[in-house]
Order: C-alpha cells, then structure tokens, then sequence
C-alpha cells in the first residue's frame, strides 16, 4: 500500500511543471540557454521537449546541461558529451517521473 496520496503526487507534479523555467547547455566552457518547446505532465512524469539552437555556429561537443528553477537557482546538472555539426540542431525530450515505489 501507498504511503503518499496521488492527489499529492499530482499537485508535486505541476509543481515541478511550474518550478523549471529554464534549461542551459554548455560548449566550450560558456553557458548558452535552450528553448523550452512544451512541458507537461504525462502519467506519473514531468516531461519537458527542449530544442538546444545552433550555438555556437561551428562543429562542437555540449558538455553540460543544467536547469534552473524560478528562485533562480540551478536545480539540477549533468555533464554530457554530445557531438554535432555546425548545421545539426538538437530536440532532447527529459522526463522526470515522480511517483512512489511500493
């Protein structure tokens, strides 16, 4: 049996929705900002479907994604290491599931 109402979980959810308002990625040392296409909720996940823009125009690897909550803290961060062309956009799609194990 549950320990956490879902009623809960869902207003955690929209929460979280409403909490992250902005994703970066790194190249070369310098922090460029994504663009947040959609954020919903989908089941027991916040899913957001962010697009990275060709920044800097040149052929590099991201080396770091972040995200940044509404009190303007970095909330979350993770090195990466992902290789693209100067003409290769990026579309990442994150889900973050919160739900409780039983």
């Amino acid at each position: 049996m549950a320990f956490w109402k879902e009623s809960f979980l869902a207003d955690r959810r929209q929460q979280w929705l409403r909490s992250i308002y902005k994703f970066q990625y790194q190249v070369g040392g310098a922090w460029y900002d994504a663009r947040i296409n959609s954020k919903t909720v989908s089941g027991n996940a916040v899913v957001f479907m962010v697009s990275l823009p060709i920044v800097p125009k040149t052929t590099h690897t991201i080396t770091g994604l972040r995200l940044w909550d509404i009190t303007g803290k970095v909330c979350a961060e993770q090195a990466v290491s992902v290789k693209r062309t100067s003409s290769q956009g990026v579309l990442a799609r994150f889900e973050f599931p919160i739900y409780e194990k039983v």
